[in-house]
């Protein structure tokens, strides 16, 4: 059993006993918990009183029009993810609801996957959704997410950025390493700009197979004789008034990119096999981990669509480069999969923050993660200590006066990257280091630190207490 149930009630409003009962059995065995209304005054009744995050909402209901119930509902509390449900698949039903404040468009008859697929997205938006303020503050950090937190120069820039751009209409291209947070940063523009109250959809080229990226990403007229015939709205028309965040466009097929550089051109969509021409409002921002010029020098992106995308290029930067920020990520991070490894981990030792400081992190917050997670899952707290590290990671670390020095970027200073530590570990860095530069010496340590050996005998003693 998932941690469904600790969510808010999720409320389902569907007139037709039968089904009211089939849908909330389904929604009640995946562990929700689900509180039912048969009609729209029983609905915006209940809603009040539950104030649910996630409604499931028939348009036809006998005392009331679903439209018209869906803005009350919004109105009451803006941040409510709305699926509404219909028996007709018009085109029309699917842009209108959406551009009310859906978050999703169900058709009937609904599938056991296909429901508890969009009412598990529903709650992972709804948990996701956070003011729009990105200026590079603590606030702004955890108002996007813990890894886009950070103080050095570079992030600095890059929320500047960020919050430049969005009030731009113009297409935005996400340039960094795989494992940076590309998606992160689209997210940020969205929540910055004014769109920031509707959805904010991903499509990843990579992940569609070739023969149907277009159906996914345009929408298809169904079949006349099928259970719900009309349109099946695509990625496009969910994004309506929106963001689409597009990855991996070389991976994108030719047809579909000339689709999409007619969308662009003319602000229209044609559904597969439909006659139809749809208007939608979205804004476009794509992500990619190399110049996408490359991919129009191999033949895997259109030249003309390169020059209608690559409007506003924004680089995130990868982990190696940010300075102390990796060890405010890691010990945010750490507390967070520690809580959920059931574990006591707490901080970094010193060496430990030196090692992470001077790595590379080819993989960047991916790797970060996975180093934290195997450290906590192998070993008990409260201090993440170098031998709980990969070897690979630990030969990074160095000692003494030089690892410090050796850490620090262009004009910056030792407090620089001691940034995070208390006196006390700074103090046992700077013996240690010195211990193990004298082989093990503590007389030849106290000579070169110019202080007593009975000093350090003392402080290693309360060291060793503290441990314990």
């Amino acid at each position: 059993m998932s941690n469904q149930s600790t969510l808010s009630p999720l409320l389902l409003v569907e007139d037709t006993p039968s089904l009211q009962m089939l849908y909330r059995t389904i929604l009640r065995k995946a562990g929700y918990n689900t509180i039912c209304a048969s009609n729209g005054q029983q609905a915006l009744a209940k809603f009040s009183e539950a104030m649910p995050s996630v409604v499931l909402l028939d348009l036809m209901l006998p005392d009331s029009d679903g439209m018209v119930v869906m803005r009350e509902m919004l109105a009451l509390q803006p941040n409510t993810r709305i699926i509404v449900i219909t028996a007709n698949g018009s085109i029309n039903a699917a842009v209108e609801a959406t551009r009310a404040g859906a978050h999703d468009f169900l058709v009937k008859p609904l599938g056991d996957i296909r429901l508890i697929s969009a009412v598990a997205n529903a709650h992972a938006e709804s948990r996701r959704d956070l003011p729009a303020d990105i200026e590079g503050n603590e606030h702004t950090a955890d108002a996007i997410d813990s890894t886009f937190l950070g103080q050095s120069e570079v992030m600095q820039q890059l929320y500047q950025k960020i919050s430049a751009v969005a009030t731009s209409m113009a297409p935005v291209f996400v340039l960094g390493e795989s494992g940076t947070g590309k998606e992160l940063c689209a997210r940020a523009v969205h929540l910055k700009s004014a769109r920031s109250k509707n959805r904010f959809v991903t499509f990843n080229c990579s992940a569609i197979p070739h023969e149907l990226q277009e159906a996914e990403l345009f929408g298809q007229a169904q079949r006349s004789n099928a259970p719900a015939s009309g349109i099946k709205p695509g990625t496009m028309i969910k994004a309506d008034a929106g963001s689409l965040f597009l990855e991996n466009l070389h991976d994108m097929t030719p047809t579909v990119q000339a689709k999409l550089l007619h969308f662009l051109q003319h602000g229209t969509v044609a559904p597969l096999g439909s006659g139809d021409q749809v208007r939608v409002d979205v804004r476009i921002i794509c992500a990619a981990t190399r110049d996408p010029a490359e991919d129009v020098r191999a033949g895997k992106l259109r030249e003309d669509l390169y020059y209608r995308l690559f409007v506003i290029p924004i680089h995130v930067p990868p982990l190696r480069a940010r300075g102390e920020d990796v060890n405010v990520l890691a010990r945010h991070l750490l507390v967070q999969i520690a809580q959920e490894e059931g574990k006591t981990f707490t901080a970094l030792a010193p060496e430990t923050s030196i090692i992470f400081r001077n790595a590379p992190w080819r993989g960047n917050l991916r790797e970060l993660v996975n180093v934290l997670r195997l450290a906590v899952v192998l070993h008990d707290g409260p201090v993440v200590t170098p031998d709980m590290l990969p070897p690979e990671l630990s030969a990074h670390g160095k000692s003494g006066k030089s690892a410090i020095s050796d850490s620090m970027p262009t004009g910056a200073t030792p407090a620089d990257v001691l940034s995070g530590m208390t006196m006390a570990q700074i103090e046992e860095l700077v013996i240690t280091s010195a211990i193990r530069r004298n082989a093990g010496s503590v007389p030849k340590a106290a000579r070169e630190l110019d202080i007593a050996p009975s000093t350090i005998y003392r402080k290693r003693d309360t060291w060793a207490s503290t441990d314990e």
